[in-house]
């Protein structure tokens, strides 16, 4: 058995909650929870659009939450970037502006940074970094520095690659224009396979695919689909180059004046949703791919042994760089585990 992700998220936090009840001695209202009678609002924004198994795990941590709380905490869902980008949502829950977001940043490099090319075999690798004592370091440091923490994961499929052209190896990729996110990873990954990486804003994607301004694009399967590419792509490359979850974060002194009971219930909510998802995520793979196929989208399930080693050097280089390499050659090792 696994132990639990979102308990070592909480840390310290419970205890010290637990104390401050403690030590308040009386409870003038003669309840067991502080917080009877007060109501609170959350604000819940993520990049994901309705429909996307990310998004029906927002979904389904918002009917926990109020009918856990019997209404005394709302959430609204704010999907597809209402609020913003993902760096302008970051910023408005470490400012408390909106109190939670779901995205593919973390807040910290030492975490997101698992990303790298073929780093971590699947999204269970993934939770098994963060549930050892390095990934609860980081946790802690995402809290004192940052004062967001993050309560969870909400699963995503590998990323994959799209394009007009069948691809089987990266020498198929030379020159290929595509669209990646502006972070060094992405760019050298795509580098090293020899395609021309083109930092684009996720907004512009459709249309800098329809105009030929990029020729591809990479990202999970649900992206793909939720975001119509197939209308605008011929082929789906099975290179599975990196798996990312989502980050459940919520702005860290919201979530410390809460009670106890209610701390507990976000987090249990969290669990529930990560688990909602992944099961979401399996339910539609087959279907997803159906659809797309009667796009007329081909799959191509390329040489990943080629992909895996032309990214070696992005891989050693960034991740001996970003935590020094011992504790790289340990989170390789758990990356690729036999779990």
């Amino acid at each position: 058995m696994r132990k639990n992700l979102l308990s070592l998220f909480l840390g310290g936090a419970v205890s010290i909650a637990m104390l401050s009840a403690c030590s308040g001695g009386e409870e003038s209202s003669g309840t067991s929870n502080p917080d009877s009678g007060k109501t609170y609002e959350i604000s819940y924004s993520t990049w994901a659009n309705p429909g996307e198994p990310a998004y029906l795990g927002m979904e389904k941590f918002k009917e926990i939450v109020e009918e856990k709380t019997d209404g005394k905490i709302t959430v609204e869902l704010f999907p597809g970037n209402q609020l913003g980008s993902t760096e302008e949502q970051m910023e408005q829950v470490k400012l408390g502006t909106i109190q939670m977001m779901s995205s593919g940043n973390p807040g910290l490099d030492e975490i997101e940074y698992l990303s790298l090319p073929y780093l971590m075999k699947s999204n269970a690798h993934w939770m098994n970094v963060l549930e050892s004592d390095i990934g609860q370091e980081w946790n802690e440091k995402l809290v004192s520095e940052m004062g967001i923490r993050n309560i969870g994961i909400l699963p995503r499929g590998p990323r994959v690659i799209s394009a007009n052209k069948e691809i089987q190896t990266p020498d198929d990729m030379k020159g290929l224009k595509l669209r990646s996110p502006e972070r060094d990873y992405y760019v050298q990954t795509f580098e090293a396979l020899q395609a021309n990486p083109t930092p684009m804003d996720f907004g512009e994607v459709y249309s800098g695919l329809q105009t030929g301004v990029v020729d591809g694009q990479e990202n999970p399967l649900e992206t793909f689909y939720a975001s119509g590419f197939q209308e605008v792509q011929e082929y789906v490359i099975l290179s599975n180059h990196m798996y990312k979850p989502a980050f459940v974060t919520i702005n860290d002194q919201f979530f410390q004046d809460l009670s106890e009971e209610y701390q507990k219930v976000l987090v249990d909510a969290a669990e529930e949703s990560e688990a909602y998802t992944d099961e979401k995520l399996e339910e539609s793979e087959q279907t997803m791919r159906d659809e797309i196929e009667k796009a007329g989208v081909t799959f191509v399930e390329p040489d990943v042994d080629l992909f895996i080693e032309s990214t070696q050097k992005v891989r050693d280089t960034l991740g001996v760089k970003t935590w020094g390499e011992e504790v790289y050659q340990q989170i390789v090792e758990m990356g690729q585990a036999d779990l």
